[in-house]
């Protein structure tokens, strides 16, 4: 249980929000502040959240670290204190439990991306050589397919977790995330097995 708080409050205290340049100017801490205080549902206010920091990544996309007034609500359950809900600035309490549920499925319908998108990268690289690239890991397989394959050279799950990649045949590939346990080899890993002969 520790860890699945930890791992909550990572998530949350050190907020990261990515933020989209507006009209090519850059952005500022201050205009990042406005751009979260001004966010949907008037979830935050002025002073609920403060910027540390903004990364501007390209001319049109920045990342500010910030940090944001969150209330957790706790529970003792048999002599041990757990938490049990969670308020982002004026928001309603929220389920911890619920929000890591729907966080997770997020993660999972991004894994399932990255895992066709390297897939597709794949096919292209049969097509173009004839075959497909020699691998002994994904490490490996990722070297082979960026950059002239991918626009990114992915490595992680959405869990921080490498990825993995087996030849299951001549021409069949195996891919694999961990999924939200993070651990290889169990019930929830998620996988994309394809065939690519011509």
């Amino acid at each position: 249980m520790f860890s699945y708080r930890l791992r909550f409050l990572t998530l949350v205290l050190p907020f990261v929000y990515l933020l989209v340049a507006c009209g090519g100017r850059t952005v500022t801490r201050s205009s990042a502040e406005k751009l979260l205080v001004n966010l949907p549902s008037g979830v935050l206010d002025e002073g609920d959240v403060k910027v540390v920091s903004v990364s501007q990544i390209s001319a049109g996309t920045a990342i500010a670290e910030t940090t944001l007034r969150a209330a957790f609500r706790m529970e003792k359950v048999q002599g041990e204190w757990v938490i049990r809900d969670v308020r982002l600035g004026n928001h309603q309490w929220e389920s911890v439990e619920n929000l890591m549920a729907a966080l997770d499925r997020i993660k999972v319908d991004k894994a399932h991306q990255v895992l066709e998108t390297i897939s597709a990268a794949l096919l292209q690289y049969r097509q173009k050589s004839g075959h497909l690239p020699a691998f002994d890991d994904y490490v490996d397989l990722s070297d082979a397919l960026y950059p002239n394959y991918m626009t990114e050279a992915y490595r992680l799950d959405p869990w921080r977790q490498p990825l993995r990649a087996f030849r299951e045949g001549p021409d069949t590939v195996k891919l694999v995330s961990s999924g939200p346990d993070e651990k290889p080899d169990t019930h929830d890993d998620i996988v994309l097995v394809r065939n690519y002969a011509p």
